[in-house]
């Protein structure tokens, strides 16, 4: 595995912006080392993470207009034999991501492919993840897709395999890939509102991380935007754990023990430290840099090696930009290297 740049900076995914060409020079601006596909959100509702993720999986219709999907109870045999034939058969251009769910990402593949110098090593993509997406997903009877057996096996493995055809375009532009499970369905876990089990959580994602493996070496990260069992993230079988530090670095360093074996095997931090719908403009480097140097301090006197945490650390917004404005997007953005330029 290559070794990530200490301290360099990437996004979470969405981009508050409509303009393809816009979004992709602010963020080369701002994550020159490790530049993120735009999920251009504010273009089209079937750009949302859940929707955007729904092609190729069975018994599952969009429907954008209220943007929701519909779980269909006809021809459900038919569509299971159809799904795990591909997948069998490691057909992964079958859930391949259509552009009008992803207007951003043959730009960005272009964008390195005529560009030497855009993300000269790495390039970042992402895609939501099983549990996420499992808990967005109704059924008829008001029911979740994690709740039915058969559907639940082929969420997990129909992600795998995007995640898994994404590594294979970055690798196509001859760069390294680094690919995202976003999970902001684990917010909460471990509280009395979650019904989750720990083991099935951390089996859902290395399975799917396994898939993305099988296809060649990748970096495989996961985004919690809330609060969540840290613990349980950092022993699962992925390299970068993605949280929101502005919110919630107190609670991260309550697992110190488990932070340090995830360092110690090669794992990454992404601290996302800007906060992003929390954003208020009066944020600036220094009083950001000190938040996290005082998050890391709070590691170290627990035991964790400080050197370590800087070296393992990645840099980048709280979460994904598509809610906020575009001007705040861009200062948020222009904020990132000033951050690292004080750390």
């Amino acid at each position: 595995m290559p070794i990530l740049p200490s301290l360099a900076t990437t996004v979470i995914g969405s981009v508050a912006f409509t303009d393809v060409d816009k979004a992709l020079d602010l963020t080369a601006r701002a994550c020159p080392l490790i530049p993120a596909w735009p999920q251009m959100t504010r273009v089209r509702g079937r750009e949302d993470m859940v929707l955007q993720a729904a092609d190729g999986l069975p018994c599952l219709v969009v429907d954008e207009d209220n943007r929701r999907i519909v779980v269909e109870t006809t021809g459900r045999e038919e569509a299971l034999t159809e799904f795990y034939e591909h997948f069998l058969s490691e057909d992964y251009d079958y859930f391949a991501i259509p552009s009008e769910a992803a207007s951003g990402l043959e730009p960005f593949f272009k964008r390195a492919r005529d560009n030497a110098e855009f993300g000269p090593d790495f390039l970042k993509v992402q895609i939501c993840g099983p549990i996420s997406f499992g808990t967005s997903v109704r059924t008829g009877d008001d029911k979740n897709l994690l709740d039915d057996p058969d559907l639940s096996d082929t969420v997990v493995k129909g992600l795998g395999a995007k995640a898994a055809w994404l590594t294979d375009k970055v690798r196509e532009t001859g760069r390294f890939p680094l690919v995202f499970l976003d999970e902001p369905g684990l917010t909460g876990y471990g509280s009395a509102f979650s019904t989750l089990n720990g083991d099935r959580v951390t089996a859902m994602i290395n399975e799917a991380a396994g898939i993305v493996r099988s296809r060649g070496d990748a970096l495989i990260g996961t985004h919690v935007c809330g609060n969540t069992d840290w613990g349980l993230l950092a022993s699962a079988d992925i390299d970068i754990v993605a949280l929101d530090a502005f919110g919630y670095a107190d609670h991260f360093a309550l697992y110190p023990q488990q932070v340090r074996s995830f360092l110690d095997r090669g794992g990454y931090i992404a601290w996302g430290i800007i906060p992003t719908l929390n954003f208020t403009g009066n944020e600036t480097a220094e009083n950001l840099s000190q938040r996290l140097k005082d998050a890391w301090q709070l590691l170290s006197a627990k035991g964790v090696d400080i050197d370590l945490i800087r070296e393992r650390s990645l840099i980048t917004p709280a979460c994904g930009l598509g809610p906020i404005s575009p001007e705040d997007g861009i200062r948020i953005l222009d904020l990132l290297p000033q951050v690292v330029e004080r750390l």
